[in-house]
């Protein structure tokens, strides 16, 4: 499988920070989050709210909840109460916590839907938000003053864990015990390592850490930590992101400075492998990479924070000739 570059691509002029894609029937919705525009954008509803960085969805039977993290003006959760109506914002999230988030994700706690929002500010403080009546309130707050650029929410050994990367210290892994987060080890060799994802492949968990300078890395899980696996050359390297495209599993390396690389994870070997270069013409400051499938076609968004947002179309080849 490949990301074609002479078959459809699809130019859209916003600048972006990561891609999200709710799972709405029987629209497809896109959300592109605009750090330095006024809106983030939600097809058919756009959330009013300058400065984001992050969005997450969260869907409760008929209703539609979408954290919005935001650098100024307080972060926000946005709520629709049922089909037909439009996204408002109903709270303001934790403002003395939060006051320079970068990252957001969605994670499920002992059955109780929750947002944890990575902070970097160094007054600031990594928070977890859960649900209690109405609106998301702080059960906890993690990791102050290590100035958090990206949360990642896995379940390893059956159980929900937490990995935080900052700009002060190596990733930090936490695990759920006794209906908190609590410290559980951190990743060794992986100094400066701006994000953090991962994937399933095998039976095994595998972890994309993202480094601006240096190289990127491919870890894998033991049962006790993350053991390297596999190093890429990076330069100016924000995303390092896994995807799984019907059954393969892809990894796309972003670039500031060259082209974006998509890798294809070989199961005999487990490995990543090269498999194509997206461009010409290079992605401008790519932050985040997200595929969706629209009748019988499938599409991949590139989201870029200094050029416009690019949309591929994947063909399949056939190789073995």
């Amino acid at each position: 499988m490949a990301c074609s570059a002479s078959g459809l691509r699809k130019s859209c002029l916003v600048s972006s920070l990561p891609i999200f894609l709710p799972a709405l029937q029987p629209a497809c919705w896109v959300g592109l989050p605009c750090p330095a525009g006024l809106t983030c954008p939600l097809l058919p509803d756009s959330p009013t709210a300058p400065s984001v960085v992050s969005c997450k969805p969260l869907e409760l039977g008929q209703r539609l909840f979408v954290l919005a993290a935001r650098l100024w003006g307080g972060s926000q959760l946005w709520a629709r109460p049922g089909p037909g109506l439009r996204l408002a914002p109903t709270q303001t999230l934790a403002p003395r916590r939060l006051l320079r988030p970068n990252d957001a994700e969605l994670l499920w706690l002992d059955g109780q839907p929750c947002f944890v929002v990575a902070d970097a500010s160094k007054a600031g403080s990594t928070t977890l938000l859960c649900r209690d009546g109405p609106g998301f309130y702080p059960r906890q707050s993690l990791h102050a003053w290590h100035r958090d650029t990206d949360a990642e929410a896995l379940e390893l050994d059956g159980r929900p864990h937490l990995l935080l990367a900052s700009a002060s210290q190596r990733p930090v892994l936490f695990h759920w015990f006794g209906g908190r987060f609590e410290r559980r080890t951190d990743i060794p060799e992986a100094e400066d390592v701006y994000a953090t994802r991962h994937f399933r492949a095998g039976g095994d968990v595998f972890l994309c850490l993202t480094r601006y300078i240096g190289d990127s890395m491919v870890m894998r899980w033991d049962g006790s930590m993350f053991r390297l696996l596999q190093q890429l050359p990076s330069r100016g390297a924000h995303v390092f992101q896994p995807l799984l495209i019907a059954r393969d599993q892809l990894a796309i390396l972003g670039s500031d400075f060259a082209f974006s690389q998509v890798f294809h994870f070989e199961p005999d070997k487990g490995f990543l492998e090269p498999l194509q270069e997206l461009g010409p013409p290079a992605l401008v400051a790519p932050r985040a990479f997200a595929h969706i499938t629209m009748s019988g076609r499938r599409f991949l968004f590139a989201a870029c924070f200094k050029g416009p947002t690019q949309i591929y179309q994947l063909h399949e080849l056939d190789l073995s000739a």
